[in-house]
Order: C-alpha cells, then structure tokens, then sequence
C-alpha cells in the first residue's frame, strides 16, 4: 500500500517540487521504499513486508509450503526473507535435500548388531540371541538359563549349551541332533570298522566283529610287514591275518633271518678268464689281466700288440698270445737283463758257435709282468725287484748251455726271445 501527501515550494507564482524522498522528510516506514513524484511520493513496503508504507510488518513465508525449501528442510524466518536448512540426516543446500545413508559407515552399529538405514535416520538392531540397545551394547542371551525346557529330554536331549547369540542342544554319545529331536547315529555307515571285520549298528553304538580267522577289535587292520617281522635282507607281503617273507636275490634263509649268499662258491657264475669276487648280496665279475670285457658273459683276448708294439724295443717284433704275448728277437739278438729291447749275442768263449743260434727264455713268461719292467706295463714290485736279478742270472747260464747244446744240433739255428 501507498499513500501521498502534495508538498510544494515557491512564491505561489512559481513551484518547484520537492524531492521528499531525498530531502529525508517522508514518512515512509524504515522497511519501506520512497518514491517521489511530481507535487508527492509514495511509499512501499520492501519485499517479505506487508502494510500501507507508512507501517510495514515482515511477512512468515516458513507459513506457505515452508517457505519453499525442500520437505526435508527446515525453514527459518527473519526479517525480510527466510533460511533453509536441511534436516539432520540430510545433504544439500535446503532447496535440494538428499538422505545419507549412516550405514554405510563401518562400525557405526555394536558389532552383533544390524544396521538399518532409514529417510535422514538409522537404527542399530541386536542380532538374534543377543540384547542391548544395539548402538554400543548387545549381549549374548543364555538360552539355556533364561528359556528352561529349551532342550527338554522328552526329544531325547541330554542337556543345553549355550552359545554366542545361540544355544545348542546335546545327546548322547551316538546321538545326532536333527534341530527336533536326538537320533541314532549310524557309525556303519562311515566305514569305521576294519575292511576285513564286520560292522553291526547299535542303538546309540556300534560292534565290528573280525572274519572268520582273523582276531582283533575289528577297528584296525594289522600289518605285520610295517611291524618289522621280517629280516632286512627280505620281502614281506602282507595278508588279512598273515604274512610271508622270503630272502631277497643274493641272500638265503627262511625270511625271519637272511645271510649273504657266497655266488662265487657255488656253480661258475663268471666267464672262463674272468675272477669271481663274493659282495654282500650280489657278486662281481671282472675279467684277468690280458683280457677285457664284462667278466660275465664276455672276457676277449687283448692284443697288446696293437699299442706301441707291445713295449718290445729295438729290433724286437710282438707276437700276441691268450692273455699275454711274447717279445720275438732277430737272429743275433737276445733279450738281456729283461729288458723289451733286444740286443746282440756275443758268445762267452770261442768255443761258442758265430753264427746265429735259437735262444730260448722259457721260464721268463712265468713271471708276472710287472716284474719284465717293460715300459707301459707297470713298475717293478719290490718282490720282484729283489727276485729278478737271481733269476736273470740264472737264465743267463741256462742261455750258455742251451747254446752249446744247438751247437751239437745243426740245422736249429736262430734267437727267440720270449715274455708272458
């Protein structure tokens, strides 16, 4: 509303309008807004007032569909205008209010406690078996004391156990039970028995019973070959009730006991040429010296000749023989002091032959072949090395005679020279 007061100036033959509004001397109310006009001014309320100007009064838009804010906001007045907030439980700028889901926040409830969100609230329920106000207490419930005949024996129960937020109903040992009641449990069905025992259920039990045969309880099945009944050197097999055993390859016995069995006393196991050595349960054959192969089944000659000439030095030619071979010289020629090389005759006295004669070293090749001293044959031993000089020198006379002897035989002339 508005109302107008004419106000003038001048000398009545010439008026000028007065600018009541800035001239200050209106009567517009403090809420109100001044207008001037020609000769008067006018006077409005501000917005969110009502009256006449000269009177305004605030008006309570939280009076009208709250004051326009959200419903889920609360709307306050003040002068001129209103505030809207939203409510607690609520996001936004109160014009646009959205819920906030307090569940979401992880530990907001009792930990046995369900959380239910609601519009701009929530709720902490306990779970089931437990009591308190859900937010910072829920306790556990004793079924068995606060609900007597919970369990009762007329199911079949022997008594109650409490539990966190439950209980649970007992039976008797061979008693299940089904949430009702208490029933037999069948102990047959699991295979508890023995495979080799028969299996009867009982109410509230169970019998195994062995076969015919067989003793035991019927709960376990012996094995007497994990026991150890057997000896070391054997092989146990097992069966329902009993057991043999019997000694492995390489021993004899009875099975209980088992000794080594000596191979190489009883029929030939190894080749001809090979050496049989008795091992604990087994045996070994390895072939002689001049020989090669598995000892076996197999122990084939060695041709010493092959390599270096068998060793033979000096004019001296190889002639392979079984298991050895022998240092053949040229007519002239003689092996001395046992060496590989062949050197020439000289005869002792002029009584002796020039020409060339058949030298003959029998006994040498009975000697092992160590004690020759032939290069690549391995050294003297020290039996032989004491014993080869007495015997050269004894061959050495043996050579003399045997000289003249084939001086008396004409027509048998020549050297041989012998090893192995």
């Amino acid at each position: 509303m508005r109302k107008t007061k004419l106000m003038k100036s001048g000398n009545g033959l010439q008026c000028v309008d007065i600018d009541e509004c800035v001239s200050g001397i209106h009567s517009c109310h403090t809420k109100a807004r001044c207008s001037n006009t020609p000769g008067n001014y006018n006077c409005v309320c501000l917005d969110g007032y009502f009256g006449d100007g000269f009177q305004c009064q605030d008006i309570n838009e939280c009076q009208t569909k709250n004051g326009g804010c959200h419903a889920n906001a609360t709307c306050t007045n003040k002068d001129g205008g209103r505030d809207c907030k939203c409510k607690g439980g609520f996001n936004g700028d109160g014009f646009q209010c959205t819920d906030i889901d307090e569940c979401a926040n992880h530990g907001i409830c009792h930990w046995n406690a369900t959380c239910t969100n609601n519009p701009g609230s929530y709720v902490c329920t306990c779970n089931a078996g437990f009591k308190g106000n859900g937010n910072y207490l829920c306790l556990d419930i004793d079924e068995c004391s606060e609900t007597p005949g919970v369990c009762s024996t007329s199911f079949g129960y022997k008594g109650c156990k409490n539990l966190p937020g439950s209980y649970q109903c007992t039976c008797s040992p061979g008693y299940q039970g089904n949430g009702q009641t208490c029933v037999d449990i069948d102990e047959c069905a699991a295979n508890i028995c023995s495979v080799y025992a028969v299996c009867v259920n009982l109410p509230g039990s169970y019998q195994c019973t062995c076969f015919e045969g067989l003793t035991g309880n019927g709960l376990t099945y012996v094995d007497e070959c994990a026991t150890g009944r057997c000896s070391p050197f054997a092989s146990c097999t097992n069966f329902p009730g009993s057991f043999t055993c019997e000694c492995r390859v390489g021993y004899r016995g009875n099975g209980i006991t088992c000794e080594d069995l000596d191979e190489c006393s009883m029929a030939q196991q190894c080749h001809s040429n090979a050496v049989c050595t008795n091992l604990v349960g087994t045996f070994n054959c390895s072939c002689q010296p001049g020989y090669s192969g598995d000892g076996l089944t197999q122990c084939t000659d060695v041709n010493e000749c092959l390599v270096d000439n068998g060793g033979c030095r000096n004019k001296a030619t190889c002639v392979n023989s079984k298991g050895s071979f022998t240092c053949l010289c040229p007519p002239g020629f003689d092996l001395r002091g046992g060496l590989p090389g062949c050197q020439q005759l000289v005869p002792p006295s002029s009584s002796v032959p020039t020409q060339p004669r058949l030298l003959l070293l029998p006994l040498l090749g009975r000697f092992p072949r160590q004690w020759h001293g032939v290069p690549g044959r391995g050294r003297v031993s020290p039996v032989g090395a004491g014993l080869l000089p007495r015997v050269l020198r004894l061959l050495q006379h043996i050579r003399f005679l045997h000289m003249r002897m084939l001086g008396r035989l004409p027509g048998r002339r020549g050297s041989l020279c012998g090893r192995g």
